[in-house]
C-alpha cells in the first residue's frame, strides 16, 4: 500500500506541474488537449481572424481615399493647365499688340500723349501678366504637388479660391487687353 501512496502522490505532483495554458506556444500535451476541449484555440483564432478583417477593411479605406486624392490631384492639374494655355494665349495676343503698336508708330505719326498711355497701359498689363503667371507658377508649386498641397497655398487661400481669383485677373486683363486692342485700331484709322 506504502507503494501505491507514493505512486499516486508523484502522479499529483507531476499532474499538477502540467497546468493548462491557453497559449499554443506553450501549452505541452495537457495545455493543448485542455485549449482544444474549452474552446480557448478557436476563440484565439476568431479573434485573430476578426483583427485581420478589420485591417483589410481599413486598408480598402485607405485604398479609396488615396484614389479619391489622386482623381482630386488629376482634375487639379487639367483645371491648371487650362489656365496655362489661357495665359499664353492672352501673353501672345500681348505681344501681337505691342508689335502692332510699334508699327503704328513708325506708320502713322499718332498723339504722342494717346501712345503714351497706350504704352504705359501696355506695360501695367505686362506687368499684371507676370504677376498672375508667377502666381500659376506658385499654384502650380503649391496646389498640385500632393496630398500635403491640397490644403491650400502659400498665400493661406485655399487653392479653389486662389484659382477663381486668378481666373477674374485673367478675365480683367482680357477685357483690357480687347479694350486697347480698340484704342490701336481707332488710332490706325
Amino acid at each position: 500500500m506504502k507503494i501505491q501512496s507514493i505512486q499516486l502522490i508523484a502522479l499529483v505532483a507531476l499532474l499538477s506541474g502540467c497546468v493548462a495554458n491557453e497559449n499554443p506556444k506553450e501549452g505541452g500535451l495537457f495545455g493543448g488537449i485542455h485549449g482544444l476541449s474549452s474552446g480557448a484555440y478557436e476563440r484565439r483564432a476568431q479573434e485573430r481572424e476578426d483583427n485581420l478583417a478589420k485591417m483589410r477593411a481599413l486598408q480598402e479605406e485607405l485604398n479609396q481615399e488615396t484614389t479619391s486624392l489622386d482623381a482630386q490631384k488629376q482634375k487639379r492639374q487639367m483645371i491648371l493647365d487650362e489656365e496655362r494655355r489661357q495665359l499664353a494665349t492672352l501673353t501672345t495676343d500681348v505681344k501681337a499688340l505691342e508689335i502692332k503698336l510699334a508699327s503704328m508708330q513708325k506708320e502713322k505719326g499718332a498723339s504722342d500723349k494717346r501712345l503714351a498711355a497706350i504704352q504705359t497701359r501696355l506695360k501695367d498689363l505686362k506687368s499684371q501678366l507676370s504677376t498672375q503667371q508667377n502666381s500659376l507658377d506658385a499654384l502650380e508649386g503649391n496646389g498640385v504637388g500632393g496630398a500635403d498641397a491640397l490644403e491650400g497655398t502659400r498665400s493661406g487661400m485655399p487653392t479653389d479660391s486662389r484659382r477663381q481669383q486668378l481666373e477674374a485677373q485673367r478675365l480683367e486683363l482680357q477685357q483690357e487687353y480687347d479694350d486697347l486692342l480698340n484704342l490701336t485700331l481707332m488710332l490706325a484709322k
